[in-house]
């Protein structure tokens, strides 16, 4: 029987979809959670804000503080939801386990960039993935902060990655600023992303 040889490009996928398999399968059961007597009332239920998405809620949501905290593109996500599903908690879950693969990919970008080699960028995705020190960013509805600005800030780096290795191309250069605003405005902890940058550079 002739042995079939798989492509790059089927290997990659194969590794992908078993990176996605293995982290959706750890936590899929936080699709079947509610929400918490923590913040979650004050992000969902308790929150005037999601209800209405008026110009006025807008404003606010950009200008202002919300439960001493400034992250206005996690609110406006529970505003899109709560207009499509109103209070549907497997939707608010589900949409956070999606986050969290689209990061787990965004992963297995970067270290390939860093490092060129598969094998390596495919262990630490998959550990990244599946990693329980996740779980309460990917279970806890009003965590979701973590998520986005993970997802923007793991674009930057790969965006980053891009402007050094195609001869500082500008694009990539604007591409890494815009996703580092997005980042900002999901949760403060991304002002580290100037650091991150010049210890690439310092890899480079």
């Amino acid at each position: 029987m002739p042995i079939v040889k798989l492509t790059k490009k089927t290997r990659l996928l194969i590794l992908l979809s078993l990176i996605l398999l293995i982290s959706a399968a750890a936590f899929s059961p936080s699709l079947k959670n509610n929400i918490t007597n923590w913040d979650d009332s004050a992000y969902l239920t308790d929150n005037p804000l999601i209800k209405s998405p008026s110009l006025t809620n807008l404003k606010k949501i950009f200008t202002s503080f919300y439960f001493s905290n400034y992250h206005p593109l996690n609110i406006i996500s529970y505003l899109l939801e709560y207009q499509l599903f109103k209070f549907n908690y497997f939707v608010y879950h589900l949409t956070n386990l999606l986050l969290h693969l689209f990061n787990t990919l965004l992963v297995f970008w970067l270290i390939y960039l860093l490092s060129g080699k598969t094998l390596v960028s495919f262990l630490a995705s998959l550990l990244f993935g599946i990693h329980p020190l996740h779980v309460e960013s990917v279970a806890w509805i009003s965590e979701r902060k973590d998520l986005l600005y993970a997802l923007f800030f793991l674009g930057a780096l790969v965006a980053y990655c891009y402007y050094l290795q195609k001869g500082k191309v500008k694009k990539y250069y604007y591409l890494c600023l815009i996703l580092f605003i997005l980042s900002l405005l999901s949760k403060a902890m991304a002002i580290t992303l100037p650091l991150v940058l010049l210890t690439i550079d310092y890899f480079f």
